[in-house]
């Protein structure tokens, strides 16, 4: 059951970028997962959506800044 879980919002991903809607940065922060997939594609050139791939480095950047900065 995980695994369908975990696949849903990768499907629902590739969905709307097919639509012409890229995964806004709001939903790359609520869901490590697709952020993490998404950039992997991105890496290995296998992802088609440029603004996907930089909302998720965006989001990714601010995370690590955020954790080595500690939480205030």
């Amino acid at each position: 059951m995980k695994g369908i879980a975990a696949f849903v919002p990768a499907l629902a991903a590739t969905l709307l970028s097919g639509c012409g809607q890229s995964v806004g940065k709001d939903d790359l922060k609520s869901d490590p997962k697709l952020r993490a997939e998404i950039l992997v594609a991105c890496a290995n050139g296998t992802h088609n959506d440029a603004q996907e791939c930089s909302n998720a480095k965006d989001v990714e950047n601010a995370d690590k800044l955020e954790r080595s900065l500690g939480h205030k």
